[in-house]
């Protein structure tokens, strides 16, 4: 797991530049990047040309792109998170091989929330992730990152999910009266160095309200 935290503080080197040297910083990783701006304006985000991105609004778009591509593995993938991309406007974006995958969800809470707020969600949100995944250990229960100017807190940990040992991070960002949650997602261990880089860029990328 070393290898995670590793390539996250690689990343964490990117997110401390201004935002106006993101796109530059892009170019000196000659990798092509989209950027994505939430349909109601909340937030927007850089994320490499690779990874598909699905919101509410394309989700059946790419479903039927996939399963006319004869993708039927991808197309029943993005079937499987449609329910709850759409009921939660959830932005989600997977890598090309689907087996990592990172999500962005915005959540109203009418104040800014400083680092000791943040700080205080973490118990419960502990015991939330170890109801939901059975043998769920911690390796970070609870860190502020400076995210290019904006306050976040960061959850890291892994579990096993049908034999397959998973990693996770999760990302409260606060806004002035938004509170952002991103969660990353990999469940494989060859991917971890490449795809939480790109996990990073993501956050350090990201505008908010």
């Amino acid at each position: 797991m070393k290898k995670s935290i590793l390539a996250l503080m690689v990343a964490l080197v990117l997110m401390m530049m201004p935002v106006l040297s993101m796109a530059e910083a892009a170019e000196e990783l000659d990798v092509t990047y989209l950027t994505y701006t939430h349909t109601d304006d909340q937030y927007s985000l850089m994320y490499p040309d690779n990874w598909i991105l699905l919101n509410a609004k394309n989700i059946e778009a790419v479903m039927d792109e996939m399963s006319k591509s004869g993708n039927e593995e991808l197309a029943n993938m993005v079937s499987l998170y449609g329910p709850q991309v759409q009921q939660l406007d959830m932005v989600m974006l997977l890598n090309e091989s689907t087996m990592t995958n990172v999500n962005f969800v915005c959540q109203t809470i009418g104040m800014h929330a400083e680092d000791d707020v943040l700080l205080g969600l973490a118990p419960n949100l502990i015991s939330q992730l170890s109801s939901s995944f059975e043998g769920i250990q911690f390796i970070n229960e609870g860190t502020i990152i400076d995210l290019n100017g904006k306050n976040g807190m960061m959850l890291e940990y892994i579990y096993e999910l049908s034999g397959v040992q998973m990693h996770g991070v999760q990302m409260y960002i606060s806004g002035e009266s938004n509170l952002y949650v991103c969660t990353y997602t990999c469940g494989n261990a060859d991917e971890l160095s490449a795809t939480s880089e790109d996990f990073g860029f993501m956050l350090g990328s990201m505008s908010i309200k």
